[in-house]
């Protein structure tokens, strides 16, 4: 409110003297003879012009006119700048009599009177666009927090719903393995613990690099290839400047968490998960392909895994970041993830 008192009188001073620097240049244009009381006239007009605009918004901001549509407020402007056209004539007149003596008789239907109401009608013009661009400005500032707010609430909805949802399954495959083989499972426990502890320092971030994406994938994967012992082949093919790259915690944890369970687990002989990532300009495109084939249904088109990265994406990057799924021949399928470049904050 402090700042905007600032601005305004900023504004009134400034405004009012521009129309004292037109009227200077236009009297000395014009040939006319300059005398102490066309000076103080201008000057006049100067001071009253100050203390009338400022009278004119105090009783806007009383009126609550500031609080009306356009339509209600344009007579009462007209109305206003008539009055205040007229009381500034009589006004400025009396003024100018005692103070310069000018010996002026008062009559409203001078032009004077006229080019009040046009200065008051420029005051208006001005003052009342000001208002409403911020009015429209601070609306405009406030939706987008709320939309941030939104978008935020929503990431930590989709990340909340997706940890318990890995951690179920990473358990299902450790309990498979206690009567199987013991040992094996006090391995995988070892590896879930690493899963869990990267995922929870992960995990306090909205975006991550590549690289620490695939530490938790990797240690998620060994946990399966306990399990799956030779039916489980995992490959990598990284270029080093995508490691920077960011992206949002645990997405390619789901993906390829998917790829286990509706394509791995089916296989008989089980078969093979390769992870890549490329720069593509400004632009990275990751890979994962794995043994098996894409169906398109409801259980894997809409399953948590891939609805909950394609919404990842869309509140993290927008519209520059898309995922894409399907079969890259009758074995093998192939799932891309599409991200922009973000420099590291």
């Amino acid at each position: 409110m402090l700042a905007a008192s600032r601005y305004y009188y900023k504004a009134q001073l400034i405004g009012w003297s521009v129309y004292i620097l037109i009227a200077t240049i236009f009297l000395i244009t014009s040939g006319n003879e300059i005398t102490f009381n066309i000076i103080g006239g201008i000057y006049l007009v100067f001071v009253l012009g100050l203390i009338f605009s400022h009278l004119y918004r105090l009783a806007i901001i009383k009126l609550g006119w500031l609080d009306k549509d356009i339509f209600s407020l344009i007579p009462r402007i007209a109305a206003a700048c008539i009055a205040l056209a007229i009381l500034f004539q009589v006004v400025y007149i009396s003024v100018g009599n005692l103070a310069f003596s000018w010996n002026l008789k008062l009559k409203l239907n001078e032009p004077n009177t006229l080019t009040w109401g046009m200065l008051f009608f420029i005051w208006s013009l001005i003052y009342f666009s000001y208002i409403f661009f911020q009015r429209f400005r601070q609306e405009a500032i406030k939706n987008l927090k709320l939309e941030s707010a939104k978008n935020e609430y929503e990431l930590r909805r989709l990340k909340d719903q997706m940890n318990p949802h890995f951690i179920f399954n990473a358990m299902n495959t450790i309990r498979a393995l206690i009567d199987e083989d013991p040992k094996k499972a006090k391995m995988a426990v070892t590896q879930l613990s690493n899963v869990l502890r990267s995922s929870l320092q992960t995990g306090k971030h909205d975006l991550i690099p590549i690289s620490k994406e695939l530490e938790i994938v990797h240690d998620y994967l060994e946990i399966e290839k306990v399990r799956y012992e030779e039916r489980l082949q995992v490959s990598y093919h990284v270029e080093d400047k995508a490691k920077n790259v960011l992206i949002p915690p645990l997405m390619l944890q789901t993906i390829v968490e998917n790829c286990i369970k509706h394509g791995i687990s089916k296989l008989p002989n089980g078969g093979q998960i390769s992870i890549a990532s490329h720069l593509n300009g400004e632009s990275c495109d990751i890979e994962i392909i794995n043994s098996g084939q894409f169906i398109p249904n409801a259980e894997t088109e809409t399953s948590l895994g891939l609805e909950n990265t394609r919404n990842r994406l869309s509140l993290s990057f927008g519209k520059e970041a898309w995922l894409t799924i399907g079969n890259s021949d009758q074995s093998h399928v192939k799932t891309t993830i599409h991200l922009p470049l973000i420099a590291q904050s």
